[in-house]
C-alpha cells in the first residue's frame, strides 16, 4: 500500500479522513489546509513534498480530497484515488457537504479511503478510468 493516509475536507474543517500509518501526517495536512483555506476555491490539483512523502491534493466543488503517498510512486495512481474518492463522496454526501460539522462522515467515508487504498495500482487505474468513460 503506497497511499498511507486520506482525508475529504471543506476549507479545515475535515469531514473525513483514514490513516494507515502512525505519525504526523494529520498535523502536516493541518498546516496544508490552512494555507490552501488562505488562497481561492478554486478547483485544481496540487502536490506538496513532505520528507519521502507527497501530499496530492484535489481541489474540487469547494472540498478538498488529498492524500499522502510515498514519493517513489509517482503521481497518476494517486490522483486516480482521489478522483474515484471524489466521485464516491459527492455521490453520498455531495448535498450536505456544503454544511456538515466536522467529522459528519468520517464513520462511514473512512472505511472508503481505507478500501481504496487497499487496491492495486492496476485496478484503481482501470476503475478510475471506467467510471470516467460511464460517466462522458
Amino acid at each position: 500500500m503506497a497511499i498511507l493516509y486520506g482525508v475529504v475536507a471543506r476549507g479545515t474543517t475535515v469531514l473525513a479522513e483514514f490513516s494507515a500509518v502512525t505519525g504526523n501526517a494529520g498535523s502536516v495536512v493541518r498546516r496544508i489546509l490552512e494555507k490552501l483555506s488562505e488562497t481561492e476555491l478554486a478547483d485544481s490539483r496540487l502536490c506538496f513534498s513532505q520528507d519521502h512523502y507527497i501530499f496530492h491534493i484535489l481541489r474540487s466543488d469547494g472540498l478538498t480530497f488529498l492524500c499522502m503517498a510515498n514519493d517513489t510512486f509517482g503521481r497518476r495512481i494517486p490522483f486516480s484515488y482521489l478522483e474515484v474518492i471524489q466521485m464516491r463522496f459527492m455521490k453520498n454526501y455531495g448535498r450536505v457537504a456544503p454544511y456538515a460539522p466536522a467529522y459528519a462522515m468520517n464513520d462511514e467515508f473512512s472505511r472508503v479511503l481505507h478500501q481504496q487504498m487497499n487496491f492495486s495500482p492496476v485496478i484503481l487505474v482501470w476503475i478510475h478510468s471506467t467510471v470516467l468513460e460511464e460517466k462522458w
